[in-house]
């Protein structure tokens, strides 16, 4: 579709890097939850934010059954109990007085570790762990009432025989328990089945549907990805027009990309009136909604280019989706309410098909893909943490944010793509070995500055911690889950019998590879 006649689309101010020390001592969001506690609480910027855990990676082990259980133990070289819920792998660290013995053959005695009860132990939650699964610790208890008119939404539990938290305590050990369990891991994997699950065969069987258009208008930020352009694709398969926001420098990489990836159809480019600012994706993202304005919109989509594939969450499944009946949905359900300021598809990674979610979460943070209504009175800010910064300020004021676990989105992890803020800043910041990085290994220490930005933000419900080998943040979003509610608009009659956007799903559907 070439480029757009309304690039001129002016910006509508300055954007707010949050760089400015002198400024953000004034930000009226960094300082409290003044909707919800009396007392201010202030982090002093001196203190120890990070602290080391004595381990990389935390990965929960589901065990098949009995005999799992033992075979498990003997790879582990350990003895673990029934009703044992956590271990470190190895045992002791390799600089121990008396460290294991590898070349010593270990057998379990199976009486040692059967259960004592003739049914499944439910493991619980270490108290000791911070697992990011916070979107499902505090779940509104009232999502059926108003998942009406939707799509259906059926997910149970389904129990192990036993899981086990394993704390792996380096990234050595890491590879040798990847061999050990006959199992791959990438940054994000936080569950693995032992022995490990055959995979059926997901990449023939979607949900189709008829090729539905989006009510509101989407905008894809690339900078310099022209070699992967993975959203962009995605949407080109399920047949949705979109725009993708560029910077002048990538204008003709751009042009020879959509033509190599046959997504000419489709896309869109809009070029932005500025380039190489090094601010991150906000600026651009700003500008899209001020396009989106322009065109007359009450709502717009905003989508990280790193995204390979939506699914859909039914039935313990997760099964890509190939129209986009998905964001209709979505844009319906949020059209229903006077406060859903934001609202988008939570990770594919985030919802386990094991587990029981509900079909949405209100009143947490809102990433990667959003729909954002266009009256919201705050804008993009800051050089990280747009996503978490935006959907907090918005939660502050007392309006909702609805995270989708419905609808899922397959979003590339952090700084494993080129291009972006991944070449931009991430890996140019923290202590980095330039040829690990040249060798496609990830910055360690080059988020942490992402982290402390959000922390200086939102001190009030944001803490640093170290987890799986770098820092991150941990925000608590409990008091907006409690006290934010969804407000329907007057006169809104919702339809009681379940509606599927034409969705029907296909085990035959002719997969063709990126």
């Amino acid at each position: 579709m070439s480029e757009n006649k309304m690039n001129d689309v002016p910006e509508s101010s300055g954007y707010d890097n949050y760089l400015d020390a002198e400024k953000n001592e004034t930000d009226e969001y960094s300082i409290t939850l003044d909707r919800f506690i009396k007392e201010k609480v202030v982090v002093p910027f001196n203190q120890k934010v990070v602290e080391k855990d004595d381990f990389v990676r935390l990965v929960k082990v589901h065990l098949l059954d009995l005999d799992a259980h033992r075979e498990f133990c003997n790879l582990m070289k350990q003895i673990i109990p029934h009703e044992k819920n956590e271990i470190y792998y190895p045992l002791e660290p390799a600089n121990a007085l008396f460290p294991v013995d590898d070349s010593v053959p270990f057998d379990v005695d199976v009486d040692l570790i059967t259960p004592k009860k003739n049914k499944p132990n439910k493991s619980t939650k270490s108290p000791a762990l911070d697992v990011e699964v916070e979107n499902v610790q505090t779940v509104d208890k009232e999502w059926k009432s108003h998942w009406k008119g939707m799509p259906s939404f059926i997910q149970e539990e389904c129990e192990s025989y036993k899981s086990v938290w394993v704390k792996i305590r380096t990234d050595k050990d890491l590879e040798k328990f990847a061999e050990l369990t006959d199992n791959s891991f990438t940054e994000k994997t936080k569950f693995v089945h032992f022995p490990r699950k055959d995979k059926a065969n997901n990449l023939v069987k979607r949900w189709i549907g008829p090729a539905s258009i989006p009510k509101y208008p989407m905008y894809i930020i690339s900078k310099g990805r022209h070699e992967s352009m993975f959203t962009s694709r995605t949407f080109a398969k399920m047949e949705i027009p979109h725009y993708i926001v560029i910077e002048p420098q990538d204008y003709d990489n751009y042009v020879e990309a959509l033509d190599k990836f046959n997504i000419n159809p489709y896309a869109t480019l809009l070029v932005a009136p500025f380039s190489n600012h090094g601010d991150g994706p906000g600026r651009a993202r700003n500008w899209s909604w001020d396009h989106s304005i322009h065109l007359g919109a009450e709502r717009h989509w905003v989508f990280d280019d790193n995204i390979k594939d939506f699914y859909r969450l039914q039935m313990n499944n997760r099964y890509r989706v190939m129209t986009g009946s998905i964001f209709n949905a979505m844009e319906d359900f949020v059209d229903r309410y006077t406060n859903v300021m934001l609202a988008g598809p939570n990770y594919y990674f985030f919802c386990a098909s094991t587990q029981t979610y509900p079909a949405y979460v209100a009143n947490t943070r809102i990433y990667s893909a959003l729909l954002i209504k266009n009256d919201c009175r705050h804008r993009w800010r800051g050089r990280y943490n747009e996503d978490t910064d935006l959907s907090l300020r918005v939660l502050k004021d007392g309006d909702a944010t609805v995270q989708f676990n419905a609808f899922l989105q397959g979003k590339v992890g952090t700084q494993l793509l080129k291009g972006g803020n991944t070449e931009e800043f991430y890996h140019k910041e923290g202590d980095v070995d330039k040829e690990k990085w040249r060798e496609g290994v990830m910055n360690a220490s080059g988020t942490i500055n992402k982290s402390k930005m959000l922390w200086e933000m939102h001190p009030d419900v944001t803490t640093l911690v170290w987890k799986y080998g770098r820092a991150h943040h941990h925000v608590d979003y409990s008091k907006f889950m409690r006290n934010n509610k969804l407000i329907m608009k007057p006169g809104i009659e919702i339809p009681q019998e379940e509606n599927e956007y034409g969705m029907e799903f296909t085990d035959t559907y002719d997969y063709v590879p990126y």
